[in-house]
């Protein structure tokens, strides 16, 4: 009788360890999005290129920022990174990130929540793209 026991408390033991390894490996996705317009959402972020000088583009991302009506917590900003985090009304942390890739190209990131809020980063980048 002890051997099944031990050998059925293996058996779930090697299944649970099994279904946790399933849940923690995956596919990792490395991304380069160097294409002025096209936008990618990976691991709760997104991210696309502007066409456009860097400053142009994090003054429109502080516009987008406030014409949302979010409250501006922090802003950081050299040469070539500005970062801005916000919150909303319901406490959502929002990152705006502003880089500078070339003179002309601009890399902006967005994170809403802190796993990703995609419909809230789109709504972010469109408001961001009307302030152009």
């Amino acid at each position: 009788m002890k051997t099944s026991q031990l050998f059925s408390r293996r058996g779930l033991a090697v299944a649970t360890f099994l279904v946790m390894a399933a849940f923690q490996t995956g596919c990792v996705t490395v991304v380069e999005n160097s294409t002025p317009g096209a936008v990618v959402y990976v691991r709760g972020e997104l991210q696309t290129n502007f066409d456009r000088r860097f400053e142009v583009v994090e003054r429109a991302a502080n516009k987008a920022i406030v014409d949302l009506q979010f409250s501006k917590i922090d802003v950081k900003k050299d040469a070539l990174v500005a970062i801005i985090t916000a919150r909303t009304a319901e406490d959502t942390k929002i990152s705006v990130k502003v880089e500078r890739s070339s003179d002309t190209i601009s890399t902006v990131r967005i994170r809403a929540g802190v796993i990703g809020d995609e419909k809230l980063s789109n709504i972010i980048l469109a408001r961001i793209k009307e302030a152009l």
